[in-house]
């Protein structure tokens, strides 16, 4: 078994990092599992590579919360099926340091999309909360005989103008 550095966690960074390195990945669903043949067998929610040996194509297993290399350790009959001309089969071990990094890629742009994702949700909770103040302010002054006028002053914000006629 060759041990990476990068544990492959994020079924998503994962597939990111391996179209980045140019291993085609595609997922094993119910419809194409029976349309791939592999002697050691495939499940539904395997990521297969382009990668190829023995056994059939190489491809990524869901284990213990890791995602797992599965391969001939011998390599033989080591080559790429893939649709891109003159890709190199590599060896396993330089397959999945190259597969690292672009995970470790994959997974900053990951993070920067979660952090864009809080931000919005917590700008949409911020913006339900104004405009629930405003309508309960605005309710609150109608009852007690205001007219309300909503001006806007110079930094944008929205400001209650309320007057009473006597």
């Amino acid at each position: 078994m060759i041990k990476t550095t990068t544990p492959f966690v994020i079924e998503e960074v994962l597939i990111e990092a391996l179209a980045v390195v140019g291993a085609e990945p595609v997922k094993i669903t119910l419809s194409n599992q029976q349309t791939i043949s592999h002697r050691g067998g495939l499940s539904v929610g395997d990521i297969l590579t382009n990668r190829s040996d023995y056994y059939g194509l190489q491809h990524f297993r869901l284990e213990g919360g890791r995602w797992i290399l599965r391969h001939d350790s011998s390599e033989m009959n080591g080559r790429v099926k893939s649709i891109l001309k003159g890709k190199q089969y590599s060896k396993v071990g330089r397959f999945l340091e190259e597969v690292g990094f672009a995970y470790e890629a994959s997974y900053q742009d990951y993070l920067a999309r979660i952090a864009d994702k809080e931000r919005m949700r917590l700008d949409e909770e911020r913006k339900a909360r104004v405009e629930a103040t405003r309508q309960q302010a605005i309710a609150k002054a109608k009852s007690q005989g205001y007219s309300v006028k909503e001006t806007t002053n110079s930094k944008g914000q929205v400001q209650l103008v309320l007057t009473r006629m006597v």
